[in-house]
């Protein structure tokens, strides 16, 4: 199916908290949180992988190992020798851990494909934050691993912005790469060891809400765009932007002047301005190869959408340095806005679209 949700036993192998379906409304959806037991029972996740070795058509043995499900026997993919299974246990027990306590956290879980890739979001309440009155950030802990080889398995901190349900993905460990375990003999230490590596939830969501702060403060300019624009976009090799890119800059600069909507007027024109457009283009407008929402999703958070994210975010931070204050308000009491009428074409003559 497009959305790629596993299919195990006859149901969607996937769960949803605070009453918000899955994708396609498959699976199961429930009104709060759930603790990890319940969250792997309501997502189907509740089974073991086995490592077996494999044979060729005359019955001998191959340097090649099967991952295969243990409810049903179902082949989830070929593995190598050093290959250690993570179970989806221990996976909801390490997001448990880091946590802290053993009460309710888990906002969704589930399976893809056969059930090679399984996730796990769980909710932190306590590293929420507000950038402006009323412009609310919910920070969740994202882990994702395979029972085919095919990943690593990877934790990082994801922020919500809840306006427009884009998401910022942060690294949370210490060296600002996200944490990866691999599948060899040491994984289960290196989960252990990897929990001394993480800063707590609430102190790395202080780290990005005092960062999205600051650029509250600071006033696009048209040099400062065309600087952000030109690495994010960059040239083809005759120097020139494809119609494409071109048509990718007009969408994401719509965001920007959008502004959600003007939801929050005292940010338009901002540095954060910037960075909520191109999280936001990213999340819903920008191309991914498998081409449909649930493969936009998935690279928002896992894969190409979130290096975009990440770069755009240093981007505008170090860009932020050489941009003026912003004056929020105006002699007449009104919000100063950079946004002037027609500012995309300005905007797009200026980076010589």
């Amino acid at each position: 199916m497009s959305d790629n949700i596993a299919t195990i036993n006859g149901q969607a192998a996937v769960f949803t908290g605070r009453s918000i379906p899955a994708w396609h409304k498959l699976g199961t959806t429930i009104q709060g949180v759930a603790t990890w037991k319940e969250a792997m029972s309501l997502a189907g996740l509740d089974w073991k992988v086995e490592k077996r070795v494999l044979f060729d058509n005359a019955g001998k043995e191959v340097p090649a190992w099967g991952i295969f499900r243990n409810t049903d026997n179902t082949f989830l993919g070929v593995v190598g020798e050093r290959y250690q299974q993570i179970q989806n246990q221990e996976a909801f027990e390490f997001v448990d851990a880091m946590i802290g306590d053993n009460e309710a956290h888990f906002d969704s879980a589930g399976a893809l494909g056969n059930g090679e890739v399984i996730f796990c979001s769980a909710y932190l309440p306590s590293a929420g934050f507000e950038v402006v009155e009323g412009d609310t950030h919910q920070t969740y802990l994202m882990f994702k691993t395979s029972h085919d080889g095919s990943l690593s398995a990877i934790c990082k901190l994801t922020d919500v912005r809840v306006v427009c349900q884009n998401t910022l993905t942060q690294a949370l460990s210490g060296n600002g790469k996200e944490i990866k375990i691999k599948h060899t003999r040491n994984a289960q230490d290196r989960l252990r060891i990897a929990k001394n590596l993480i800063m707590s939830g609430k102190k790395t969501a202080e780290i990005i809400r005092d960062k999205m702060r600051m650029l509250t403060e600071k006033k696009v300019t048209k040099g400062s765009m065309e600087k952000v624009l030109g690495r994010l976009f960059p040239v083809n090799e005759a120097g020139e932007l494809a119609t494409r890119t071109k048509n990718n800059i007009r969408d994401l600069l719509e965001y920007y002047e959008n502004n959600d909507k003007n939801a929050f007027p005292q940010v338009r024109g901002t540095a954060y301005n910037l960075l909520n457009a191109c999280t936001e283009y990213t999340d819903y407008s920008r191309g991914t190869r498998g081409g449909d929402e649930n493969s936009r999703i998935e690279s928002a958070l896992f894969g190409s959408g979130e290096v975009f994210k990440a770069n755009a975010f240093d981007l505008i931070m170090k860009e932020s340095e050489t941009m003026p204050a912003m004056i929020h308000q105006s002699g007449n009491g009104k919000p100063t806005v950079y946004a002037e009428p027609n500012a995309i074409d300005s905007i797009l003559n200026m980076v010589q679209l």
